[in-house]
């Protein structure tokens, strides 16, 4: 391939200029980058007599085509396009060439082709010429335009190259003008949609906010200021349009009792560069109290604690469910008691009756050594005693009925786990006798004391027991062993075991005995065990069942120690 310069011609001035008018005034007029690229390859074919004219980018080390145009027997047909340079039908080195040197070449392609040519375009491709103009602007190569005409078609003179280099200069601008336009139209649709995906965030977020009763916050540590969301000034009762507080102002709202605490944890946290997580009131100007849950994440900025983003969430109404599902717990276990003490009528009447009986027959005996001609005041003595004695026993029977079946709140206070034992094994002795049912009772625990709510605690051991005696009802083909035990472990809990020598404990009911509602009696409900291993578990501790070798069933469960 050689590059020369076009031969000169005779081609006018007036010639030139009005050509460069009508292509300047067409590249103004073209509406879009589509339409002047369509223009300028219009134009070059027209007044060139081009039988193809590329449009070409240098991008990065490859070559892009963006469009091409060639006259066909029907007439001129352009099209866009976007791929790689294909260099079959492309000058490669005339092409690189102009890229490197920003300078128009061309080259009379035939003559000057070699067969041991490398470019697969000179060896394929004769007869031609070929002009490689560049579009350049501010010294940056915007375009180049590759021109094919016919070796023996018109020539140019260097006026009319120098033309054509004008106009690649004018389409140098158009075309960078255009691809800006093009860029800042993405960039503003870019713009647009982010805007409008910011706009559906935020709605979102204010609906989800709404929905759930959570607002958001930042704190500004520098400032000391919390910027708020709208669902966060709803919760306190701040002005929508004051999104901004002082610390300060957020701190006057929390209810004074829960205000000393909930500000050293957040200073705390604050201080070690913590997350923050408080649960408190607040203090509304109608008098009424919310409760509230905060949580708070530190963020850093140039290594060091600049902020802290988070939410606070209204669980007042979840608050009172759960106050109105504890209190509705509270009747059922108080009812199930109820039930265990109607199931116990006998046994109750026969305790309570046998102190009653003694009373009688001592006081009986008093007034005879005390009617008698020489009264004997020891023995009269003696006989006070023993109905005092006998009056207290019945006495703490009956308190202890009347404790299992009071509707109190639960109170946790130091006890002796034995005690409770013993006194629920008092008032269902008589149900054990009568059931024919022999009590072995090995209380091995060295420490007994733990902390809880006797009464609880004592429905617990009562269902167990119960449970047991019922379990052996059926059994007459050996002998009815109901064994309760006591034994600590590592001086931290102390286990309760209610045996029996029952029918076991089916695989099928083994997962789902500690279930609500789900019940294997007759006349069921299905809450005494659910209930106890609630109340276990708000001990502290964990009850289960197993089956016992060679028969019957097992029912554990610990309680933590009191610590001394």
């Amino acid at each position: 391939m050689n590059c020369k310069k076009l031969r000169i011609s005779d081609d006018t001035t007036s010639q030139h200029l009005t050509i460069l008018l009508h292509a300047s005034k067409a590249i103004c007029e073209a509406t879009d980058y589509a339409a002047l690229l369509q223009t300028l390859l219009t134009i070059i074919i027209e007044q060139a007599g081009a039988q193809r004219v590329f449009l070409l980018k240098s991008q990065d080390d490859s070559v892009i085509l963006e469009a091409r145009a060639q006259t066909t027997s029907e007439g001129l047909m352009i099209e866009s396009v976007q791929c790689e340079a294909n260099w079959d039908d492309l000058p490669r080195p005339l092409i690189n060439t102009v890229i490197q040197t920003h300078k128009l070449l061309y080259a009379n392609v035939g003559q000057q082709s070699r067969p041991d040519d490398p470019a697969p375009y000179f060896q394929r491709v004769s007869g031609v010429i070929a002009l490689c103009l560049p579009a350049i602007t501010q010294d940056r190569l915007v375009a180049i335009f590759y021109i094919e005409l016919r070796e023996n078609d018109k020539l140019f003179s260097n006026e009319y190259l120098n033309v054509l280099a004008i106009l690649a200069a004018h389409a140098a601008a158009a075309i960078e003008a255009t691809r800006l336009q093009i860029g800042i139209d993405e960039v503003n649709q870019q713009r647009l949609k982010l805007e409008r995906a910011l706009r559906l965030a935020d709605t979102s977020l204010a609906l989800g906010e709404q929905i759930s009763r959570t607002g958001s916050w930042r704190w500004e540590l520098q400032t000391n200021t919390l910027v708020c969301s709208e669902e966060f000034c709803h919760i306190f009762d701040l002005a929508p349009e004051h999104r901004t507080i002082s610390f300060a102002d957020f701190a006057a709202c929390i209810h004074p009792d829960d205000k000393k605490s909930v500000l050293d944890r957040i200073h705390y946290a604050v201080q070690m560069e913590t997350a923050i997580n408080v649960e408190y009131r607040i203090l509304k100007a109608d008098g009424s109290v919310l409760y509230l849950t905060g949580q708070g994440c530190p963020v850093f900025g140039a290594g060091k604690l600049v902020d802290y983003v988070g939410t606070v969430n209204d669980v007042t109404a979840k608050h009172a469910s759960e106050n109105a599902l504890r209190a509705a717990q509270d009747d059922l276990a108080r009812m199930c008691r109820i039930t265990t003490m109607g199931q116990l009528t006998s046994s109750i009447a026969h305790e309570i009756n046998q102190p009653l009986m003694s009373i009688a027959a001592n006081a009986g005996a008093g007034l005879r050594w005390l009617h008698r001609p020489v009264p004997d005041l020891q023995q009269v003595s003696n006989s006070l005693q023993a109905i005092a004695a006998d009056g207290q026993r019945a006495g703490q029977i009956v308190q202890s009925l009347r404790t299992l079946t009071k509707n109190t709140k639960a109170s946790l206070s130091v006890l002796d786990i034995h005690d409770a034992l013993k006194c629920i094994l008092a008032i269902a002795r008589c149900e054990i006798e009568r059931r024919q049912v022999l009590l072995e009772l090995h209380l091995d625990a060295q420490l007994s004391h733990i902390r809880g709510d006797i009464v609880q605690l004592q429905q617990v051991m009562l269902n167990l027991l119960m449970n047991a005696i019922e379990a052996m009802s059926e059994v007459s083909n050996r002998q009815r062993v109901l064994t309760i035990s006591t034994f600590t472990k590592d001086e931290q809990d102390i286990f309760i075991k209610v045996e029996d020598t029952g029918p076991g404990i089916s695989d099928e009911i083994k997962d789902r005995l500690f279930e609500a509602f789900y019940t294997t009696k007759k006349d069921g409900m299905g809450m005494g065990l659910a209930i106890c291993h609630s109340i276990v578990e708000m001990h502290g501790g964990t009850l289960s069942a197993a089956l016992r070798q060679p028969v019957g069933s097992v029912f554990t469960f610990s309680i933590p120690l009191a610590k001394n």
